[in-house]
């Protein structure tokens, strides 16, 4: 049953002591799993108290009387009750367990009344107490059905008051004794009544949590399927977008029209710099972040900062300027998740500080790595420091002029949480603002590998290109950007393809997209990298959640979409170079 037929179940009530259909033979089950396992501790109770019993007998009652009671609960009591815990460990189904143990239950309520009923013969007055424990005992211990129970009492009680007729018992006697055994009854089955409603009460609620629970995780799980397929379907145009723009600088356009290519690629970058922020927000709330922390090379981490915004700072504007470490600075951290907190920081410089200068840098600080990143622009106002990393929060002053979602410094904070460090910021007005992000320090890898310097433009002994990309348009701007640079490129829409057509000992670098509909652009480069079809390679995916980095053992690179023009152009020239 789903959550709002569960609901109204609750709604309609249970009086009667019945769901549903459906949640009734659920309930049972469960219920039935449960008196199972309680059987076994009733059944050792109630061993040891006819055992009891029977050393009483044996002190209290006349011998003759004595052995025909201990006979009784040796020979059927007894035995009844070690047969139902015995057949609790046995593989029989529940629903027939419970049977038989309301059946056993009936047959020690009967055999009390047999030890009554032969005490009554020998004219030895037996009170009727035993009688009343095991009413109780059914009501309140064993936890057998409201139902069933009522019914095996009412017989039991039945029996017991022909007994006592049978012996001789006056019209007096016993309309007392039938008195006081039936207003126990009651109160047994009012108590009964009230625990299995409660014990129902209980099961409709853990019922609804575990609707609850389920909806909330499909509910998650389509979120996250949105987000993966809404990363992964805007990145895409963006990526052909910004392929664009790159060869239509590249064909030299007229002075006049220079501008407003810089524009739109400022224009591409702010939209793609918004995207992200929302995605990663989203990946956050919903928990599909977790950080795989590495030793990371200090120096490394901030060239790469500076390359993803080389065309930005080419621009009028700020200047980006960074400072190279201690020798040998190491911080241990996720590489995606640190990128993204420098590059949060730097935009945030750029896009809202109006500073001419930024400097990035980084150096150690009580154990901790400490990278700061400091503009010399308007500050931060005392009101707005105390709020500066809540998400959606914004300047008032600066709404306008600096148009964003007020997320960036959010997501350093989360980012920098999760990977067990700390951020903060100084600032004055007028006098620019300074973060920082700590976390832990570690010696830097011996060996690193980077895009880093400039591209080199290619030569006569240049590898070629073969770009793998079935989404036709971005096959087409990838392959006319790569010409435009002077390389040798030829493209094909599917790994098949590329199988086919080159053959071993190319001197060739695959550029080739990650989802590809035979198999994945990672397999399609193990393939040709096995057979030497090519040197080298570089997967492009516009989903973020695969890790951006090279892999310096397979002479890999992975770079998200959009394409970084530079640093797709860096990754290929150094590709180039480590094959020579």
């Amino acid at each position: 049953m789903n959550f709002s037929q569960l609901r109204d179940q609750r709604a309609n009530g249970f009086r009667r002591l019945r769901f549903e259909p459906a949640l009734e033979a659920h309930y049972r089950k469960a219920r039935d799993e449960g008196i199972r396992s309680r059987a076994r501790p009733v059944s050792a109770s109630a061993l040891t108290l006819f055992l009891v019993y029977t050393l009483l007998d044996s002190l209290m009652l006349p011998p003759a009387i004595a052995r025909d009671t201990i006979a009784v609960r040796l020979m059927v009591t007894c035995p009844v009750i070690i047969g139902v815990w015995w057949l609790s460990y046995r593989d029989i189904r529940n629903d027939h367990f419970v049977k038989i143990y309301a059946l056993a239950y009936l047959v020690g309520g009967l055999s009390v009344v047999g030890i009554i009923g032969l005490a009554r013969l020998e004219n030895h007055p037996l009170p009727y107490e035993g009688i009343l424990l095991m009413l109780m005992f059914g009501y309140f211990v064993m936890g057998i059905p409201f139902r069933t129970v009522s019914g095996a009492s009412l017989l039991v009680i039945v029996a017991y008051l022909w007994v006592e007729h049978a012996t001789g018992s006056g019209a007096h006697q016993l309309m007392i004794n039938g008195f006081f055994i039936g207003t126990a009854n009651i109160i047994g089955m009012v108590g009964s009544w009230l625990s299995e409603h409660r014990q129902r009460a209980h099961f409709l609620d853990r019922q609804m949590l575990n609707a609850s629970k389920q909806q909330a995780e499909q509910e998650n799980h389509r979120k996250t399927r949105l987000i993966t397929v809404a990363s992964h379907d805007l990145r895409q145009p963006l990526n052909v977008i910004s392929l664009i723009l790159e060869n239509l600088t590249a064909d030299g356009l007229p002075v006049e029209q220079q501008s407003l290519v810089s524009r739109l690629k400022s224009s591409v970058t702010h939209f793609n710099n918004l995207l992200a922020s929302v995605l990663d927000i989203s990946r956050i709330q919903e928990g599909m972040i977790s950080p795989e922390p590495t030793r990371l090379c200090t120096w490394q981490v901030i060239r790469q900062v500076s390359e993803t915004f080389s065309e930005q700072v080419q621009r009028p504007g700020a200047q980006l300027v960074i400072h190279k470490p201690a020798t040998g600075s190491g911080v241990f951290a996720d590489p995606q998740l640190l990128h993204r907190v420098l590059q949060n920081l730097v935009t945030n410089a750029l896009e809202h500080s109006d500073a001419t200068r930024i400097d990035l840098r980084a150096h150690q600080d009580n154990g901790k790595l400490c990278f700061e990143v400091q503009d010399d622009g308007r500050g931060i106002d005392d009101g707005s420091l105390e709020q500066i990393f809540t998400p959606f929060f914004r300047n008032s002053q600066r709404q306008r002029s600096c148009p964003g979602l007020g997320l960036g410094l959010a997501i350093v904070h989360e980012l920098t949480g999760m990977m067990e460090g700390h951020c903060n910021v100084s600032s004055s007005p007028g006098q620019g603002a300074c973060f920082r992000v700590f976390l832990p320090a570690t010696p830097a890898p011996q060996t690193t590998e980077s895009v880093s310097g400039a591209a080199v433009p290619p030569s006569a002994h240049s590898p070629s290109l073969v770009v793998v990309e079935d989404h036709d348009e971005a096959r087409h701007w990838t392959c006319e950007t790569l010409a435009s640079w002077g390389y040798s490129v030829r493209g094909v829409a599917s790994a098949e393809q590329a199988i086919t057509r080159w053959g071993a000992s190319s001197n060739a670098i695959l550029v080739s997209d990650v989802h590809l509909p035979e198999m994945s652009g990672d397999a399609l480069y193990d393939r040709l990298f096995a057979r030497k079809s090519v040197r080298g390679g570089i997967l492009m995916t516009a989903d973020t959640t695969i890790p951006q980095g090279y892999d310096s053992e397979r002479r890999l690179w992975v770079l998200h979409k959009p394409l970084i023009a530079m640093r797709l152009r860096a990754a290929i020239t150094q590709l180039d170079r480590l094959a020579d």
